[in-house]
């Protein structure tokens, strides 16, 4: 199957997330960013996904709408499938709104939100659901065509009101979903289940059996050995999808970063709270059995650790807020991923300066990501118990 996807995010996370989503064998994957100067033709793939947000709007995107038109009308009528995750307000250009270009296949959307969305008609199929588990809330609703309920995929709680529909075109199939979740901590899994429909349409449109459009009661009549792969399936893509997030502590910066670190931590069994932005420090960890606390403060940089780091003026007016305060034997720790670009083994062994040292170094724990991962891989392997690490942790200060 050759899977086209234009969306400016997922094209992102692809091209910067390191594992990107690796596609099935069998699927053909290319994600590009849907603005500007559009090279790729629609009708040369069997699926289209074509995703649009609103902070991706601007002239270069409206100069591509006449290309998205026309390939889309080509597409479909040569039997392909086109399928639009609408996740923006229809937002306009003097009077031409960013989903206007739909009326043409005789399809028009109305800007309105909420999250309560249940399978409908075709949706109760066991791929639809799936997908819409990873997929909470729309953006808009279908006010054209009249759609049959058999070809409803989304409505909102029990009332007529559709988010997601199918609308044969020509030999083709138009179909409008609510968007999936693209963050960090869905996005393997959202993508897995958004190739799953793809995959349903395609199949369809081969005169395959379409294997992953099944309905809910098939579970109910199966062989005992397939339910038993399907949920191993499922835990699989699970559990891979959770040692992404944890191995991203590897290479990443910023916000995902954070929150990487900090599911890290709470395979420590540690209470991990995130702080507000604009924070001295980034968590508060505690481990009620052991009863100690850590302060952690998060970094990720193609440098080193410097004096001049807003982190380090950030470490150390924390010190001077909780002086005198419950958390004030709490052991703060910077985990920095330095040179988050080069593979471990070509980064600088010092990745503090010797000013930060002697700045924070009898207050507080200078470590690297890589190290903290490492510790974690211990706990895993079953070597070192999460009790005894943290415990050496909490003692010590100074380079780690």
């Amino acid at each position: 199957m050759r899977l086209l996807i234009l969306s400016c995010k997922i094209s992102d996370k692809q091209r910067r997330d390191k594992p990107s989503y690796s596609a099935p064998y069998d699927v053909h994957l290319k994600a590009v960013t849907p603005i500007g100067d559009l090279s790729d033709s629609l009708f040369d793939f069997d699926v289209s996904v074509i995703h649009i947000e609103s902070g991706y709007s601007g002239p270069y995107y409206y100069r591509s709408i006449p290309k998205i038109l026309q390939d889309s009308r080509t597409a479909l009528y040569q039997g392909r499938t086109i399928i639009c995750l609408p996740q923006s307000k229809n937002f306009k250009r003097e009077q031409e709104g960013v989903y206007d270009w739909l009326r043409d296949f005789e399809v028009a959307l109305r800007d309105n939100e909420g999250e309560d969305i249940k399978p409908s008609g075709a949706g109760r199929a066991h791929v639809i659901t799936e997908y819409l588990k990873m997929a909470p809330k729309y953006h808009q609703i279908a006010i054209e065509p009249q759609v049959l309920p058999e070809k409803r995929l989304a409505v909102v709680d029990d009332t007529e009101i559709i988010v997601g529909f199918e609308h044969s075109i020509g030999k083709g199939t138009l179909v409008v979903l609510p968007p999936p979740f693209i963050h960090d901590e869905d996005y393997y899994l959202s993508m897995s289940r958004l190739v799953d429909v793809a995959r349903r349409y395609y199949e369809r449109a081969q005169r395959n059996i379409p294997v992953g459009d099944s309905p809910e009661w098939l579970s109910e009549h199966i062989v005992p050995d397939a339910k038993t792969l399907d949920e191993q399936i499922q835990k699989l893509t699970a559990d891979k999808s959770e040692y992404d997030r944890l191995s991203y502590v590897l290479y990443g910066t910023g916000d995902d970063l954070m929150h990487s670190v900090a599911l890290l931590l709470e395979k420590f069994d540690l209470e991990v709270k995130i702080q507000p932005p604009g924070a001295n420090i980034d968590l508060k960890v505690k481990h009620h059995g052991l009863n100690i606390g850590f302060a952690i403060e998060v970094t990720g940089t193609k440098g080193i650790i410097q004096k001049d780091s807003s982190k380090i003026a950030q470490a150390w007016q924390y010190l001077k807020d909780r002086t005198g305060t419950s958390e004030e034997n709490d052991r703060l720790i910077i985990v920095a991923n330095t040179e988050c670009h080069l593979n471990p083994n070509q980064r600088n062994r010092k990745t503090f300066t010797p000013d930060v040292l002697k700045l924070l170094g009898d207050n507080v724990l200078l470590m690297t990501t890589l190290q903290l991962y490492d510790l974690w891989k211990e706990v895993h392997a079953k070597r070192r118990s999460a009790e005894d690490i943290l415990q050496e942790l909490h003692r010590k200060s100074g380079l780690y």
